[in-house]
């Protein structure tokens, strides 16, 4: 299947807007991500926009640590757009596995804050920053994704998000956000200030059984501070985030470039990496006699035969999930993938999964939830109506 000039290979994951797929351009000879909208948002004007919004504010970026467009057409029906193709994994996963030390967790910060103060001068603010828009390459390099829903600061462009309309994802916005004000820069450090506290902590700052109750804890409650959580924060670090989650965008940073400086004074007491000690520390002939052994032990596990254990059966703890919606017949994705329509009974692993429900005219809802083995857990979500003009 093709579109356009593209040819696809496979796809990659679905979301509530659209189909990723990792395909091939035959013109320059590269491997692409190609984003590819729904057929059934065509029938949304406002679905539309917002999806051909994201080529445009990201084709006005042109920075290493945010994904790069090359090109946007229309096809069968539809509409996609063809971006930098990523090999990484996104930060949720590696919060989810905990692979991220503090001092790995500053270092990221500082990266992000540093590409969010480029885009806002750029008139771009994201306005959906959280960890599933943050890929983590092998070279510790960050892109951030999905300006779908940025806000561009452009005269002559149509107001396209109307007075109450709700964007973005509710465990990560701002306070601004949830009370449907206008936003710039700030916003979005509020929502790194959330991603740092979850990453610094293992738990998010703001959080609720509902929309509602999330909403309510962003606008009204504060949260303890990171270093009572986890006493290996630094009180400095602890403070740098906590002024991240100010209510007011004037008690915040004033820019991204002012966190970053924050969060590189913060490691400015600290010891160089045990990696970069070791290297120095380490003679040749010490190497040469571990490549030896190394290469004896290969040797060992190919050429010498085993004994096989048949692999353990690991229990798998099983919670119940009852899902309902207002209105009823929203589409539930569990981890991304599609389970069926409310009202809906899961059987899940017990623990954490990230739960979106999606309804045609209606704002997409997404939220982490946490999955308990004894007895049936219930979500109720009210699905928010778009206003169009």
């Amino acid at each position: 299947m093709n579109y356009g000039r593209y040819e696809i290979i496979e796809e990659l994951g679905k979301g509530s807007m659209g189909v990723v797929y990792r395909a091939y351009d035959p013109q320059i000879d590269r491997p692409v991500a190609l984003k590819v909208l729904r057929e059934d948002r065509m029938t949304s004007e406002a679905f539309v926009q917002r999806f051909l919004k994201e080529a445009k504010a990201i084709g006005r970026l042109s920075h290493p640590n945010i994904v790069t467009v090359f090109d946007a057409g229309e096809d069968k029906g539809t509409i996609y757009i063809a971006m930098e193709l990523l090999e990484g994994n996104s930060l949720n996963r590696m919060a989810e596995d905990n692979r991220l030390t503090l001092k790995e967790t500053v270092h990221l910060g500082i990266q992000i804050a540093d590409t969010l103060d480029y885009a806002h001068r750029k008139g771009i603010v994201h306005r959906d920053v959280k960890p599933s828009n943050i890929i983590l390459q092998s070279n510790g390099q960050i892109k951030i994704t999905d300006f779908g829903i940025a806000h561009i600061e452009d005269p002559s462009a149509l107001v396209q998000t109307q007075a109450g309309e709700i964007l973005g994802t509710p465990a990560y916005m701002s306070p601004e956000q949830v009370l449907s004000r206008p936003v710039d820069g700030r916003s979005d450090l509020f929502s790194l200030g959330i991603i740092l506290y979850e990453l610094c902590t293992g738990r998010r700052p703001f959080g609720g059984e509902n929309m509602a109750a999330i909403f309510h804890a962003i606008t009204q409650d504060h949260p303890p501070e990171p270093t009572q959580i986890n006493p290996a924060i630094s009180q400095e670090l602890s403070q740098i985030i906590l002024k991240c989650l100010r209510k007011m965008p004037d008690d915040r940073f004033e820019a991204g470039h002012a966190l970053a400086r924050a969060l590189s004074q913060s490691l400015g007491e600290k010891e160089p990496l045990p990696q970069k000690e070791s290297k120095r520390k380490i003679p040749f002939f010490t190497l040469v006699i571990l490549l030896v052994l190394a290469l004896g032990g290969l040797s060992y596990y190919f050429i010498l035969p085993r004994v096989t254990k048949p692999p353990a059966v690991e229990k798998v703890a099983l919670g119940s999930l009852k899902v309902e919606s207002q209105p009823l017949g929203a589409q539930v994705f569990v981890d991304g993938a599609f389970k069926g329509k409310t009202p809906l009974t899961l059987g899940l692993s017990v623990g954490k999964h990230e739960v979106r429900l999606t309804l045609p005219e209606h704002h997409d809802w997404e939220a982490q939830v946490q999955l308990k083995e004894e007895g049936e857990t219930p979500l109720l979500v009210r699905l928010i109506p778009i206003h169009e003009k």
